[in-house]
Order: C-alpha cells, then structure tokens, then sequence
C-alpha cells in the first residue's frame, strides 16, 4: 500500500464508503413482479464509479511484478462461482427462497447488449477494486498505522465480507449467501496471485452467463 497523510487516508476512505459502500444499503428490494433490471439504457453511473476505481488504483495499488498467466485463476475461480451459484439456487428450490423467482430483464436488441456487457464490465471492475482490494487493506493500514493488534486481520476480512454480501440483500437472504462464497473465492483469487484482472474477469463472465442463463 502506497504511504499517504493520515488524513488523507481517512478523507479518501470515508468518501469511498459513502460512495460504494453505502448506496446498496438504499437499493429497493426486488419483488417477484418488478424486474430486477428495469432496462439497458447507456450505463453513465457504472462508468462513473469505474472512473473513480481507476483513481483508486492510480493513488493506492502498487504495481505486481510477477508473471503469472490469468487463463486458470480466471477458469477456476469462474468454476468456483458457478457452483457455489448452484448449491445456492438449490438452496432456493428447497427452501422455497424469494430469489429463485426473480423475474430478470434481458437486453431485446445489439445495442441493449453492449449497454449490458459495458455495464457488467463497469460493475465488476469497480466491485472488485472497492471490495477485493481497496475497503479490506486500506482498513487494515488505518487500523494498524501504529501498530498491529490481535484479529486486526481477520476483522477486516470480515468486515469486508459482510459489506458486499449485504449490499445484495435487495435482491433476497440466497443472494446475501452466494455473495459470501463469491467474496471469499474472488479475495483468494487476488491474494493469491495479487492481480486484480483475473478477478474482475472471473466476475464479469459469472455476470453474464447468469444473465443468459436466468
């Protein structure tokens, strides 16, 4: 993590909680006869927080030097997110869980699916900067400036955790669930090999076969 001012820090922080963090808290919650995508207009807000992720990275990510090939992190971590989507949907069956009934938009023409491709592209660029890398070690170096203390770690995963499983609540309790398991597989993902692409790319496939699978 690059050193800034403390202040700084915490002004930056602060602001992107109440940018990202906080809005899902607000989103209204999908019924069984409302669409959970209204339409597939130009995504002006979904490039506006991937503009603001790449002045994330710009000022906080510290360029990884090592070589590694994206093509299995993404395969795996894609297969990952696709089973623990099933395990979750048969969750949903069994339980007779609302989000299995979601009743989804899909793009009508070629222009409604750039807008959805360029839309799932924004979402999973900024999600993974904001949730995979930047809340969970910008809140650790704030926590731990001065010095490192017992959980300090394992608090800050969890916090980072829980903000994007219920950021998915609107859409019902299976969805907060699948968001846990895509959390925990997507950080492992970038811990593991310390790029964020195969994350934002395993993401971005994930959002696009559910939707035509949907």
């Amino acid at each position: 993590m690059k050193k800034h001012t403390l202040l700084s820090d915490i002004a930056v922080f602060l602001l992107i909680i109440f940018l990202f963090i906080v809005p899902p808290f607000f989103s209204q919650a999908v019924t069984q006869t409302k669409p959970l995508f209204s339409g597939w207009s130009f995504p002006w807000y979904q490039i506006l927080l991937a503009f603001l992720s790449i002045l994330i990275l710009l000022f906080y990510y510290e360029k990884n030097d090592r070589r590694t090939l994206l093509v299995f992190p993404v395969l795996f971590t894609s297969g990952m997110l696709f089973s623990t989507s099933f395990f979750c949907r048969f969750l949903s069956e069994i339980t007779g869980a609302f989000d299995g009934n979601l009743i989804v938009t899909k793009p009508e023409d070629l222009v409604q699916w750039l807008f959805c491709l360029l839309n799932f592209l924004c979402a999973a660029f900024f999600e993974e900067v904001i949730y995979r890398f930047y809340f969970i070690d910008q809140f650790f170096s704030l926590i731990t400036r001065k010095k490192v203390w017992p959980l300090s770690r394992i608090i800050c995963e969890l916090t980072g955790l829980l903000c994007f499983a219920f950021a998915h609540l609107y859409m019902g309790w299976i969805s907060v669930l699948n968001a846990v398991f895509a959390h925990i597989f997507l950080r492992l993902c970038y811990k593991k090999i310390g790029k964020l692409w195969s994350c934002v790319l395993s993401h971005f496939i994930y959002n696009v076969i559910s939707l035509i699978l949907l």
